[in-house]
């Protein structure tokens, strides 16, 4: 399996003065630790006057294991042709800057995901603020984050996605002409001799330093996309490159609307882009698989952070242990909801049962009283109130004479009280006569109740 160790864009190299290209490649290859990687974001000025920190070169030196280990034939079947899709794009990208693709004899090989990171990154811009170069450079401080953990809940995408494709350990050193960018696929602990070195390399003025490929595209004024990149790799496959055509193409990375793009034999001619950005809900279909591919992974990492987010205890941080604990998790929810549900009927038949004692030894009172009632005229009025909760319980004891039932409900009338229910009963010469009603604002006290209500009654 083919190694790929290259640099995008390939530059001459010049003695005097050190190209941007060539402080990349010094810092990379001089240092004792492996960096896969290093890129300078440049500082420059939209068309509103807004800071924004754009490619200004890169070089990319490799990972130190490239040997992918497979178990399965379609494992190797599905890699083999994400790697395809990838060589295609690359081939694309070098057509669009102008190399001539048997130069690079590398691209024929598989390529690695630290590679396919970087190579996305051509087409990358950052705001002050924005992403782990834009705070680096806004805030002026060194951000050096290492291990997946610090890579995955880093508040930035540039950071996730590192960590998606393998970045162990992921720097960005600000300076005066913007930040420098290292990754590794290697755990490398923080070293202030690289930044010192950095700061050294890259504090002077740049602004001649941005190289240029055969004269065409300047690497500062990165206006191409991913789109602009898998249509030249089909025009290429079709044989259609010495023709001229053209495409309007979304830019998903770039801040341009539609992008006017024109493939002719031996110049790359680009129309100025026109400020704005189209939603994603516009597009209708998938640019080619590679972009189908990238956005597809894209979705399922949200969904993975939107449930590592709701999932409390988390054993290890890849994928098969976080749907592993989401599983656990789940189970121990299903299990406290049938608890809860189990203790709710428990509750539920405590009080049918002492709703139901109640009513027996309301009936018992009732039966004593008639039994022990004398049949005789003159039975004094007797009031016993309850006040359970909201509500108040009212019992009345009377002659059975001159309406009692009425005259009850018209002193329950003038205090103004909300009856709930009411039953009555009579035995011979007594009537008994039970209501629920509401407790008032003004009468909260059984006491207070009793006199009110006895008041009207006589």
């Amino acid at each position: 399996m083919a190694h790929t160790i290259c640099h995008w864009p390939a530059v001459p190299l010049l003695s005097h003065p050190p190209t941007l290209q060539q402080r990349l490649q010094f810092v990379v290859q001089s240092r004792p630790e492996w960096w896969s990687y290093a890129i300078f974001w440049q500082t420059s000025n939209d068309d509103n006057g807004r800071l924004f920190l754009a490619w200004g070169d890169g070089h990319f030196q490799g990972t130190k294991d490239t040997v992918l280990k497979l178990s399965s034939n379609k494992d190797k079947q599905s890699i083999s042709a994400l790697h395809s899709e990838r060589r295609k794009v690359m081939r694309g990208l070098q057509a669009l800057i102008g190399e001539n693709p048997e130069i690079n004899g590398s691209i024929d090989g598989d390529v690695t995901d630290a590679e396919w990171f970087y190579v996305m990154s051509l087409t990358r811009s950052f705001s002050a603020g924005d992403g782990v170069p834009g705070k680096a450079f806004s805030s002026g401080s060194l951000v050096w984050l290492t291990g997946s953990h610090e890579l995955l809940f880093y508040n930035c995408e540039r950071a996730k996605e590192a960590q998606i494709h393998g970045i162990e350990t992921l720097v960005c050193i600000p300076t005066s002409n913007g930040v420098l960018e290292l990754g590794s696929n290697d755990t490398i602990k923080e070293n202030w001799s690289l930044v010192q070195q950095a700061k050294s390399l890259f504090g002077s003025d740049l602004n001649n330093l941005v190289s240029t490929n055969n004269g065409t595209i300047r690497l500062l004024d990165r206006s191409f996309s991913f789109a602009d990149i898998a249509i030249v790799t089909g025009l290429q496959e079709k044989g259609e490159v010495n023709g001229a055509q053209s495409f309007y193409i979304e830019s998903e990375h770039s801040d341009s609307d539609i992008i006017p793009f024109v493939a002719e034999p031996v110049e790359l001619k680009r129309t100025p882009k026109k400020r704005g950005r189209k939603p994603g809900l516009g597009r209708e279909t998938p640019l080619n698989h590679v972009e189908a591919e990238r956005q597809r992974r894209e979705k399922l990492n949200h969904r993975f952070y939107a449930l590592r987010a709701v999932v409390p205890n988390v054993s290890r941080m890849d994928k098969a242990s976080l749907l592993a604990d989401a599983v656990s998790y789940i189970n121990e929810l299903k299990g406290k909801v049938e608890e809860l549900e189990s203790q709710l009927q428990r509750e539920s038949k405590k009080v049918k049962m002492e709703l139901t004692d109640t009513t027996d030894n309301q009936s018992t009172t009732t039966s004593d009283a008639d039994q022990t009632r004398p049949n005789s005229v003159g039975v004094p009025l007797e009031v016993e109130i309850k006040i359970v909760g909201p509500d108040a319980m009212i019992r009345v004891q009377s002659e059975n004479g001159n309406y009692p039932a009425a005259r009850l409900m018209n002193a329950l009338r003038d205090l103004e009280l909300q009856v709930h229910h009411a039953s009555m009963s009579s035995v011979n010469d007594l009537m008994l006569q039970d209501v629920v009603i509401r407790i008032p604002d003004g009468l909260t006290t059984e006491d207070g109740l009793k006199s009110a209500l006895i008041s009207r009654l006589e």
